[in-house]
């Protein structure tokens, strides 16, 4: 039922030019961290774990954090698997209950990417996991870009993706780039308004991180309603750690440390959940 949920919230969240975040979360403390904020900012969330998370723990673990820490809110977790490449990994989160998966055929060749996400939508479909797809390229992360045609993504390649495949969100490289960058990314918003008035599925802006907020409040009005932070979580996940470390190594302690940095993680949480205007009811 929750799958399902899902689906229509992000259709719902594209009407009404709302926005669902999603946080790359990799282990229990950062997701405790995320759980506490989106009850205090009263909104869903997703928790998403990247492919070296999935494969150090393994998705049905991922999946056992999620249910364990959902007790700290009644606001629901949606546990995603963000740019999987693989096909098998995709499946594999689906057989031990995520929620949704993205599948990344974006460095493939359009035909590639669009096999890849049939297969997945279609293994999907009876557990009623939403699929994420992606056309175009978001730099950063040892993504090759040569020119702007290149990463941007063709109106005409995400009409095919979803008209081919029918993913449910299509993530799209308008861009953006993961992690810090040192300078503020050029969003080419004439482009992401030409793929919103091309298809009607909700749309997804990765690398929230380094998005000023009134482009990503003006990306909500066309169509994006998922945005992908995930640099600014471990990134203050692991300085503030260190400097707790730092305070007396020879007597640090886990638990003691993690009471101090859980809240920092909390912090940088919410600052980007008030960004994209949640209004608590």
């Amino acid at each position: 039922m929750k799958n399902q949920d899902l689906i229509q919230l992000l259709n719902n969240y594209r009407e009404q030019k709302k926005c669902i975040i999603g946080f790359n979360i990799n282990d229990i403390y950062d997701l405790k961290a995320v759980a506490l904020a989106a009850e205090e900012a009263n909104c869903p969330v997703m928790a998403m774990t990247y492919p070296p998370v999935v494969e150090l723990n393994s998705s049905l673990l991922c999946k056992k954090m999620v249910e364990g820490i959902q007790t700290y809110t009644k606001q629901p977790i949606y546990l995603h698997l963000d740019h999987s490449v693989s096909v098998d990994m995709c499946k594999q989160a689906i057989d031990d209950g995520y929620h949704s998966v993205m599948i990344d055929g974006s460095q493939k060749s359009l035909k590639e990417n669009i096999a890849m996400t049939k297969e997945v939508v279609k293994y999907a479909e009876s557990a009623g996991v939403l699929v994420e797809a992606e056309i175009g390229k978001i730099m950063g992360r040892n993504v090759i870009v040569k020119s702007d045609t290149d990463f941007l993504a063709s109106v005409a390649d995400v009409k095919a993706m979803v008209e081919e495949a029918n993913p449910h969100i299509m993530a799209v490289g308008i861009g953006t780039s993961h992690g810090f960058t040192p300078r503020t990314p050029k969003i080419h918003f004439d482009r992401l308004a030409e793929i919103y008035a091309a298809v009607s599925v909700p749309l997804v802006l990765h690398g929230g991180t380094g998005i000023p907020d009134e482009d990503i409040q003006r990306s909500i009005t066309m169509g994006v309603a998922k945005l992908n932070v995930g640099t600014i979580v471990h990134t203050t996940y692991m300085r503030k750690l260190y400097n707790e470390i730092g305070k007396d190594i020879a007597g640090a302690y886990p638990p003691y440390l993690m009471k101090n940095v859980i809240p920092k993680i909390k912090d940088v949480v919410l600052s980007r959940l008030h960004a994209v205007n949640y209004k608590n009811e």
